[in-house]
């Protein structure tokens, strides 16, 4: 009896540490506890020790086209759901999944942050991370629900995620199929360039 007590409060222990972990990367509380076995309360205090104020209110950022709105969107997505993906084949299938998605995002961040060619969108925001952690979260239960999936594309043999559910000609490669106009900005290849009008006076 007093071992089982022992193992319950160095499980609880261990949750705390990732849930202090996720804090430090951004997570917001309803996030940490979706992520580890933790109270409402416990959360919320351990979010004002850490941070020294109170979580901010709101809905959490949720957008279920969001990785189809910008090709950058799409690479940043590719890059942390493969690391996802490639974790959850590599790891023991006892690993919490609280562990596995924060070996990903810091991953993720690292390799994004390294970047020597940023685009216009990744140098409007602090290491070119455009994924928030908070949003990293939902793209993650998207992949595991099936309503995302990663493919090969054929041309460039990279590997890119797409909504499972759009026709085939918007799953688009976000290295291939793109198109920079411009100022510079990558498009994709089914958002078709505007002619050029000129004014006329009336």
């Amino acid at each position: 009896m007093i071992r089982l007590r022992l193992m319950k409060l160095a499980n609880q222990g261990y949750e705390l540490i990732l849930a202090e972990a996720l804090f430090k990367l951004g997570a917001r509380p309803p996030v940490v506890r979706s992520a580890c076995t933790i109270g409402s309360k416990t959360a919320i205090r351990l979010y004002k020790t850490i941070h020294r104020r109170s979580p901010k209110q709101g809905m959490l950022p949720y957008d279920p086209y969001w990785i189809v709105r910008s090709s950058v969107h799409d690479l940043h997505a590719s890059i942390f759901l493969g690391l996802i993906h490639d974790l959850s084949q590599q790891q023991n299938q006892t690993d919490r999944n609280a562990e596995r998605f924060i070996t990903a995002y810091e991953l993720y961040c690292r390799i994004v942050a390294n970047n020597p060619q940023p685009s216009k969108l990744e140098t409007s925001v602090p290491q070119a991370i455009l994924l928030d952690i908070n949003r990293a979260w939902q793209l993650a239960g998207q992949l595991m629900s099936g309503e995302m999936s990663l493919v090969i594309c054929g041309k460039c043999q990279a590997r890119y995620v797409v909504l499972s559910k759009m026709p085939k000609p918007f799953q688009q490669c976000p290295i291939c199929d793109v198109w920079a106009d411009s100022t510079g900005r990558r498009r994709w290849m089914t958002v078709k360039p505007r002619k050029n009008t000129k004014n006329q006076d009336h």
